[in-house]
């Protein structure tokens, strides 16, 4: 198995895993401005993971072309990146939050349905602009553009991303807190770190599964 062979996949999302449960820490939750607080905690968390996952996006399309892949080299190309990277990641959430908003005010079932259209039309925006090297003001079309040329693999990513960034996570969180709390060692802190460690492995995964669809569709596309 490709994650086995190349482990540190897991690295660059743990690391931005245990810094969004720290900012969420040292953030003030109280007073006024708790709300505030919470709304920028949240963006700044989703960024650091849109970040962990390029890295891992690199990284894994790396491995998938050589069988190996190290992580430093992983980790410059995306600091060399980084500006792209943040404007795609800012896009899809950008187009998320909208699509999310539009199914809010359709009712019953329109959010759910509104939300997994963006999913599937923008899920390959991070792969866009850290493996395909599109600008992040142009990783939001290519996403569309490859989404469009592509149907059904982009539905078989969009469900097996979901299942493993969402479903499966939160099953073992679930699982592995007891016997974690068992120890004496209860505190939602350390709850947070345990469903980073869960996440980043999901993150790792996703990666590759990612990385893979998205070459795949780009060479077929031209």
């Amino acid at each position: 198995m490709l994650l086995a062979r190349n482990p540190t996949l897991i690295l660059a999302p743990l690391l931005m895993g245990f810094a969004a449960v720290l900012l969420g820490l040292v953030l003030p939750s109280g007073g006024p401005l708790g709300g505030l607080n919470a709304g920028i905690g949240q963006f700044v968390s989703f960024l650091l993971g849109a970040f962990g996952l390029s890295v891992a996006l690199i990284q894994a399309d790396t491995a998938w072309r050589r069988g190996r892949a190290p992580f430093d080299a992983a980790w410059e190309e995306s600091r060399r990146k980084l500006p792209e990277i943040l404007m795609a990641a800012i896009g899809f959430n950008f187009v998320l939050f909208l699509a999310l908003t539009v199914g809010g005010l359709l009712g019953g079932p329109g959010t759910i349905v509104v939300g997994l259209a963006a999913v599937f039309f923008f899920i390959f925006t991070l792969p866009a602009a850290a493996i395909g090297g599109i600008p992040g003001g142009a990783s939001l079309q290519v996403a569309l553009e490859r989404a469009r040329a592509a149907p059904v693999p982009t539905a078989a990513v969009v469900v097996v991303s979901m299942l493993a960034y969402g479903v499966v996570p939160t099953a073992v969180t679930a699982a592995l807190l007891p016997a974690v709390f068992s120890l004496g060692i209860y505190s939602s802190a350390v709850a947070q770190m345990v469903g980073a460690v869960v996440q980043s492995i999901a993150a790792a995964y996703v990666a590759l599964i990612l990385s893979k669809a998205y070459t795949d569709i780009a060479f077929r596309a031209w």
